[in-house]
């Protein structure tokens, strides 16, 4: 008995034993599972956190790159360019157009009036710099960027610089047809440098053109009274009065700027011209001669000349200075038949 005893004694010790197993093992076995998972979750909540860390360094990065980049400085909106050749050939033109107007062929008794010189300036050159390859720029740095652009060096223009320009832009004006853009353009160019010679003849030029001679003779009068030595303007100015009929005021104009003129072969004739239609014949022998020292084979004013001579009866010279202007072989065929038909008189 006692050995069945102890042997069930045995048994109901493993039971037990058994018993605790489960109860013990069992629930064991069942929390591995929570604790793979919790494990799993905080394998990917560090993943996320380093992936978070990683995209927030890359975006500060790309970030900081742009705001490095040097801000492309806006430059100035620059008038519509014009090409130069244009501009040149235009002005030219202008300045070769003035001439013929003060050229008029019409005749005060027998002789023609000389013509009348418009000086002809040409515009400045445009010169071509040889060009020089620009040295490899430097990196822009931080501090260059950082200068405003009001505070670049402005280049001075001189009244001058703008007046010139202002007398471009009024030639294209005049090429469009825009005559009173134009006109306003040249008066601009005359305020700003009242020396412009070219801005004043392109001005008087195309007021005349447009009928408007009292304006051209007001902007002539303007010139001789600032600037008497610019001996052209005077005849200009001659030129319109005596187109006018004005004879007296030509010859008072030419006499005011006669000072400035000195041996001037063209104004020393055309002086002598409207001395002699006023009959004043002495005076314009010399004058005449005074310009026959410069040119003694222009044969209309050796015709001039003669025709002096015999009004202060000096048939001989007057001779002599027919048969001269005849040998020029300049005289047009009607002036050559007249200075004929004055050597059968004499």
């Amino acid at each position: 008995m006692s050995l069945i005893n102890q042997v069930i004694n045995q048994l109901e010790q493993r039971g037990a034993e058994g018993i605790e197993d489960l109860v013990l093992v069992r629930p064991a076995s069942r929390s591995v599972q929570p604790r793979k998972i919790y494990f799993f979750m905080l394998v990917l909540l560090v993943l996320a956190v380093v992936m978070g860390a990683l995209l927030w360094k890359w975006k500060q990065k790309h970030t900081t790159s742009e705001m490095q980049k040097p801000i492309p400085i806006a430059q100035p909106v620059a008038a519509v360019p014009v090409a130069p050749v244009v501009v040149e050939s235009a002005v030219a033109a202008t300045v070769a157009e003035a001439a013929p107007v003060f050229q008029l062929s019409f005749e005060l008794g027998s002789v023609d009036l000389p013509k009348v010189p418009v000086e002809a300036e040409q515009p400045p050159a445009v010169t071509t710099k040889p060009h020089r390859t620009a040295p490899a720029s430097k990196p822009a740095t931080t501090a260059s960027v950082a200068h405003p652009v009001d505070s670049l060096p402005m280049k001075q223009v001189s009244p001058k610089q703008q007046s010139e320009a202002e007398f471009r832009k009024a030639v294209l004006l005049m090429q469009q047809g825009r005559i009173g853009d134009a006109l306003a353009g040249y008066q601009a160019a005359l305020n700003l440098d009242a020396g412009n010679d070219q801005a004043r003849q392109a001005m008087v030029q195309l007021l005349i053109e447009n009928k408007r001679s009292a304006d051209a003779e007001r902007v002539l009068q303007e010139a001789i009274r600032t600037r008497p030595e610019k001996v052209s303007f005077a005849m200009m100015e001659a030129r319109l009065q005596v187109e006018r009929g004005a004879i007296g005021d030509g010859v008072a104009t030419l006499e005011k700027s006669l000072p400035f003129a000195g041996q001037q072969a063209d104004y020393q004739a055309f002086l002598a011209a409207l001395l002699q239609r006023q009959e004043r014949h002495k005076e314009a022998v010399e004058h005449y001669q005074i310009a026959l020292q410069q040119l003694p084979n222009n044969g209309l004013w050796l015709m001039g000349t003669g025709i002096s001579l015999q009004a202060l009866e000096r048939n001989a010279e007057a001779k002599e200075a027919f048969k001269r202007a005849l040998e020029t072989q300049t005289l047009r065929p009607d002036l050559q038949a007249y200075v004929q038909q004055k050597l059968k008189g004499l």
